[in-house]
């Protein structure tokens, strides 16, 4: 679901029956208003949310069926829109936040979350390849030993944990959390698009972001063929 308020597009995750989990038509609708949203320049920033009791519980778990992914497919072009996104994009996470859920944040320029929220990295539980280019930028975000720590042990933390080791910028309680998250979002829409672009690229340099989505991708989609037998 999307709403166009002010200078900022927001984004809702709308599947709260299934605590957001995002699905492929999800997968397919992200892709594509994160791609106008870039091109479109009535907007300044974007907010992403969910809807109901948790920000998003990962992929879809029968939506593994539509692996393989081919380059094409609706999560490669989520996680490369994600990546290409060059306009200020603010996260607001309660609840839970899972797989896609929690490495889609690493893409956002502010990241606000509940204390309480707990994230989790089920990878290595689910012996597949974690995607998002999180195994890039993980530990860039909150280093080494704690992105070893998240991934390999793939135990939840919490909101206040990723604040304390740096994946979240600013902790906020649940009832203001999306009016704090809409401030910010409008905020940062009035900075300057082409610096604040600019910017963006330099801290994270898209090469190696996209190289790294794709290698993901790769592995995942080998995990998904062992898993079945297939060699």
């Amino acid at each position: 679901m999307t709403e166009q308020l002010g200078d900022t597009l927001h984004i809702t995750l709308n599947r709260p029956d299934k605590r957001n989990a995002i699905d492929m038509p999800m997968f397919s609708r992200l892709a594509a208003e994160l791609a106008e949203a870039e091109r479109e320049p009535l907007v300044g920033a974007v907010l992403l949310s969910g809807a109901g009791e948790s920000f998003c519980a990962g992929h879809d778990l029968r939506a593994f069926s539509s692996w393989p992914q081919q380059p094409d497919g609706p999560v490669p072009a989520f996680l490369h829109a994600l990546a290409a996104l060059r306009k200020p994009l603010v996260a607001a996470v309660h609840g839970h936040a899972v797989g896609i859920g929690a490495t889609l944040l690493l893409h956002a320029d502010w990241v606000i979350s509940t204390p309480d929220a707990q994230l989790l990295l089920p990878f290595v539980d689910m012996e597949i390849a974690p995607e998002a280019a999180s195994s890039l930028l993980l530990a860039q975000a909150i280093g080494l030993v704690r992105a070893k720590r998240a991934m390999l042990s793939g135990a939840a933390f919490s909101g206040q944990q990723a604040y304390d080791w740096g994946m979240v910028t600013e902790l906020c309680d649940r009832e203001t959390l999306l009016a704090t998250a809409r401030e910010k979002a409008e905020y940062l829409a009035t900075k300057s698009g082409s610096a604040y672009a600019r910017i963006k690229w330099l801290l994270m340099s898209p090469y190696d972001v996209h190289r790294r989505i794709d290698e993901e991708v790769d592995a995942i989609n080998f995990a998904v063929l062992k898993q079945r037998g297939v060699s």
